[in-house]
C-alpha cells in the first residue's frame, strides 16, 4: 500500500519528528495486536530512515528513496520471521554487513519482522548489536507478542504500541483500499491486515458461510463428512480457526449475553447442545489438532471428521 492506514498516521508523524530532530532511537520496537499494521508501518519507517534529506524525509526524490522504493537498497537488511524462525547465522550475516559504512546516503537500517521468532542464539546475537550499535545504524523490530522477547532486548529498545482501529475504521479502510466488504467476517477477525490477506484467499467465502454450516450440522441438516469437506488443503487452518472463533464466541455469549448477530444462530445452537465446559474442551482439542496438522502430513479432512465425531 502506498498510503498508511489512518490509525497509523499520527504515529508515523511522530517518527518523522524524531528523525528531523535527531531523536530517533537506534532501536525501535513496534508492537500491537497481530494484523494491525506493524509490518507496513515498519517498512514505511525504513524509507524514512534511509532518505538522504533528513529535514523532509522521505522526500521520494533522492537516490536512496528511489532505490528503497524499488526494494533494492543495499543499506537495508531484513530478517523476516513471518515464515518461520530467525536463526543465529542470519543475524550474524546481517550484523557483519551493517558493520561497514553506508553504501548510499547516510544511514543503515536493520528491519526484523516478527522479532519474537528469533531463537535464543539469534536473540543473543542481536542483543550484542543493540548494546554496541554500529554508527549510523537503526534497528526496527516488529512483534505482536513482546512478552516473548528477552527482557534485555526490550530494555534496549524504544517501544511504540500501535492502536487497534474500530470496526468502522477497518471496514471503511478495506473497502476504500481493496474494494472488499469484510463486514460479514468481523466475528472472525477485526484486524485489518489479516482481513486484507483473507480477502484475496479462498478462505474468504468459506469463512462467511461457516457459521451457517455449523448451525446446520448441529441441527442435523448436514452430514459430518459434508461439513468437514468444506475445508480443503489450502484453507484448513482458517477452517479450524473459524471453529475456534465460534466456540469462543459461544462461551462469551453465555457469560455476557452479547453476540455478533451474524453468528448468534450458531452460538445458540452450540449452547443448546453443550455446556461451557464441553465447549472449552473442544477449544483445547481443536487447538491441539491444528498444531498436529502443522507438523505432520495427516489427512486434514479425516482428522476434522474424527474431531467433530467426538463432539
Amino acid at each position: 500500500m502506498s498510503v498508511l492506514a489512518p490509525w497509523l498516521m499520527a504515529y508515523y508523524e511522530q517518527a518523522q519528528e524524531w528523525r528531523r530532530s535527531g531523536k530517533f532511537h537506534h532501536a525501535l520496537l513496534i508492537s500491537g495486536i497481530n494484523g494491525v499494521g506493524q509490518n507496513a508501518f515498519a517498512e514505511a519507517l525504513t524509507k524514512l530512515l534511509l532518505c538522504e534529506h533528513i529535514d523532509r524525509a522521505p522526500c521520494g526524490k533522492c537516490h536512496s528513496c528511489q532505490v528503497a522504493q524499488a526494494d533494492t537498497h543495499p543499506d537495508l537488511q531484513i530478517l523476516d520471521g513471518q515464515d518461520g524462525g530467525i536463526k543465529v547465522d542470519a543475524v550474524r550475516q546481517v550484523a557483519a554487513k551493517v558493520a561497514n559504512k553506508p553504501q548510499l546516503g547516510y544511514s543503515k537500517v536493520v528491519l526484523i519482522h516478527e522479532a519474537h521468532r528469533m531463537n535464543t542464539n539469534a536473540a543473543n546475537a542481536i542483543l550484542k548489536a543493540l548494546e554496541e550499535p554500529p554508527a549510523a545504524t537503526y534497528f526496527v523490530l516488529t512483534t505482536h507478542t513482546s512478552r516473548a522477547l528477552m527482557p534485555t532486548i526490550l530494555s534496549r529498545c524504544q517501544r511504540m504500541l500501535l492502536p487497534t482501529p474500530s470496526e468502522v475504521q477497518v471496514t471503511e479502510w478495506l473497502y476504500h483500499e481493496a474494494k472488499v466488504d469484510v463486514s460479514k467476517l468481523m466475528w472472525f477477525s477485526q484486524t485489518p491486515y489479516h482481513l486484507l490477506a483473507l480477502s484475496t484467499s479462498n478462505s474468504f467465502d468459506m469463512l462467511q458461510q461457516l457459521p451457517d454450516w455449523l448451525e446446520r450440522w448441529l441441527q442435523g441438516g448436514m452430514r459430518t463428512d459434508e461439513f468437514a469437506g468444506k475445508a480443503n488443503k489450502d484453507n484448513t487452518a482458517d477452517f479450524i480457526d473459524g471453529l475456534l472463533a465460534l466456540l469462543s464466541a459461544a462461551v462469551q455469549y453465555s457469560a455476557s449475553g452479547q453476540c455478533n448477530a451474524l453468528v448468534q444462530g450458531a452460538c445458540t445452537s452450540l449452547l443448546t447442545r453443550y455446556d461451557i465446559y464441553r465447549l472449552m474442551g473442544f477449544v483445547q482439542s481443536l487447538t491441539e489438532l491444528k498444531s498436529q496438522l502443522d507438523k505432520t502430513h495427516l489427512n486434514p479432512t479425516i482428522q476434522i471428521i474424527g474431531e467433530l465425531n467426538s463432539w
